[in-house]
């Protein structure tokens, strides 16, 4: 069975981790965005879950129906990622993106169009390169 966002972020999944790290696996690779194997870390909103891109690791943190967090080492190419969940898993656009003082390139996804979130980050030391993308 194949599975969609709507089993793990439109609705709140079970709290079960393997459960949810079949849910994103399938969802993404039914978006063709093979390339990254997810294990969920945490099981209880927000949700998280680590991607394992060869020697690489990023995570996904979400709230179903709220918000989606991905981030990952700046030097790691997520675009074709960031395309997949906008046009074929969230399908809508990203929301903001920027970097961390820790190496993070972060871009985020909000239901409510982000306002709230763009307020809360701006002028914030630890926050550079901030982008509103709507």
């Amino acid at each position: 069975m194949s599975t969609t966002a709507q089993t793990w972020f439109y609705t709140e999944p079970e709290h079960e981790a393997y459960l949810i790290s079949e849910r994103l696996n399938s969802t993404f690779w039914q978006a063709r965005a093979v390339s990254t194997y997810w294990k969920t870390m945490r099981a209880e909103p927000p949700f998280l879950a680590h991607g394992y891109q060869r020697d690489d690791i990023i995570e996904l943190e979400w709230v179903p129906g709220e918000w989606l967090a991905l981030r990952a080492p700046r030097e790691v190419d997520v675009s074709r990622l960031v395309k997949a969940i906008s046009q074929r898993v969230l399908a809508f656009p990203a929301t903001l993106s920027c970097d961390t003082a820790d190496g993070q390139q972060v871009m985020e996804w909000h239901r409510d169009g982000g306002d709230r979130r763009w307020s809360e980050l701006q002028g914030r030391y630890e926050v550079s390169q901030l982008k509103r993308l709507k």
